[in-house]
């Protein structure tokens, strides 16, 4: 395993620890917090305005 996939993996378990560590309500909070950004991300997304074009039209060729 490369040294970076091994520090990515050794970072990913220590924040699990501490996920563990923490209190029932702190963990309810985290996920109130993180469904608020969703609700947020949902409705920017939807309110983005994107310049939508037709595609050109091709004619069939003749022989």
């Amino acid at each position: 395993m490369s040294p970076l996939m091994q520090r990515t993996l050794d970072g990913k378990n220590e924040r699990r620890q501490q996920l563990m560590g923490l209190s029932y309500p702190e963990k309810v909070r985290i996920v109130q917090k993180m469904r608020a950004a969703a609700i947020e991300m949902k409705a920017t997304a939807s309110q983005a305005s994107i310049l939508r074009e037709e595609p050109p039209a091709y004619e069939a060729k003749k022989p």
